[in-house]
């Protein structure tokens, strides 16, 4: 690095970068002990790791002056930034261009045997300059569909290296001026580490909040809402219903006997059972209701402006799809049947208070036989049999 930055220098920015590296294989490390790794974890890693050692490669070459009969840093940068590429289409889980993009990393490498110290140049830094392209989109789409800032930050420094590759360019073959060229890359892929560094970090770190998130609002087993996450999302449905006096109803659902087919055909099914319910009710729910697992084998529908003959009307249909035939698990027929209490109230409510009125009316359906709809009003309950299969 004789010709681009003193030797201190080299040594300082080495030591930067390592620590820069050191701190992503931390964070990484903890969350990928402590989590479902983060998509493109295990290539991102590798190509921090190999990056650093290119760039070692480098500074060893230009500060002891050993002529190499292979122009080591330049294969490192060739394949860095399509390791580059594909740590990012992993994480972006978008595999198209590895194979073409792979035969130009691999003649790209192979040139280095047979093109002259300029032409080598040329062709390395406008390979690396093609990968960040490439990695820049497909980050930049991520952090568009996955809100993901990180992402972001990824696809702005790959962005840096695509506008320094023709800059740099344009100094050696106009200005003939070798050496400005290598400082305006080196600068570029220096600030681009640090910003890929800052940018994959904020990325996971991002996801695991989110990750957080969900596991406090929602049921891992089936993907739907918990009591909590219920509560969070109806917050302003429930105010609307208490400013505008409109009706809100709830629907409880309960399976019948799920014990037994614990106890008869194992928690395997049991699971089983439970996320084809779970599938049911959101399928069957509009995209205005809410839909939560708060027990169990519990669950609730809470219904916003819905009176108690059009829940009624959704419930009955609930009943029928789950108990018209038996869900086939490991090659045996388990007959699945629910009891459904439903209750509307008007105006000032609260969560409780609906869940407690369909509860109330869930258990009637339950002393009554099973399978069944009953529903209840503030003075009165209605058992129907309509719901009954069979």
């Amino acid at each position: 690095m004789v010709d681009i930055f003193p030797e201190n220098w080299a040594v300082l920015l080495l030591g930067l970068l390592f620590l820069l590296t050191l701190a992503q294989l931390l964070v990484t490390y903890v969350l990928s002990d402590s989590v479902t790794p983060p998509a493109g974890v295990g290539l991102f890693t590798v190509y921090f790791m190999a990056t650093l050692l290119g760039w070692i490669a480098f500074s060893l070459q230009q500060n002891t002056g050993m002529p190499m009969a292979v122009d080591v840093p330049a294969v490192a940068a060739i394949l860095n930034s399509y390791l580059l590429f594909l740590a990012a289409g992993q994480r972006a889980r978008d595999p198209r261009g590895r194979i073409a993009l792979g035969i130009a990393c691999l003649l790209g490498c192979l040139s280095v045997f047979f093109l002259l110290p300029k032409a080598m140049y040329l062709t390395q830094s406008g390979l690396s300059g093609l990968f960040f392209a490439a990695t820049g989109l497909l980050c930049g789409r991520r952090a568009l569909s996955k809100r993901n800032v990180g992402d972001a930050i990824i696809a702005g420094a790959a962005a840096l290296v695509v506008v320094a590759v023709p800059v740099a360019h344009y100094q050696l073959l106009v200005g003939d001026d070798m050496r400005l060229a290598r400082v305006i890359t080196f600068g570029a892929y220096v600030w681009c580490f640090a910003l890929l560094v800052v940018g994959f970090l904020t990325s996971v770190l991002f996801e695991y909040q989110q990750h957080l998130s969900h596991l406090a609002t929602e049921d891992p087993m089936t993907g739907l809402l918990n009591r909590r996450g219920l509560g969070d999302t109806l917050r302003i449905s429930l105010a609307k219903a208490n400013r505008e006096d409109i009706e809100t109803a709830a629907i409880m659902v309960d399976i019948d006997h799920f014990q037994n087919v614990n106890d008869s055909f194992g928690h395997e099914a049991g699971d089983y059972v439970l996320r084809e319910v779970a599938a049911t009710l959101d399928r069957l729910s509009r995209s205005s209701d809410a839909v939560a697992r708060i027990g169990g084998e519990e669950f609730v529908l809470v219904l916003p402006d819905t009176d108690l003959a059009s829940a009624r009307v959704l419930a009955e249909r609930i009943c029928n799809a789950l108990g018209e035939r038996p869900l086939l698990v490991d090659q045996q027929r388990i007959p699945i049947t629910v009891s459904l209490g439903v209750a509307s109230l008007r105006g000032n409510i609260t969560l409780d208070e609906l869940c407690r009125e369909s509860d109330r009316a869930m258990y009637l359906a339950k002393r009554s036989g099973r399978n069944r709809v009953a529903s209840v009003e503030p003075n009165t309950m209605h058992l129907s049999n309509t719901g009954k299969v069979g």
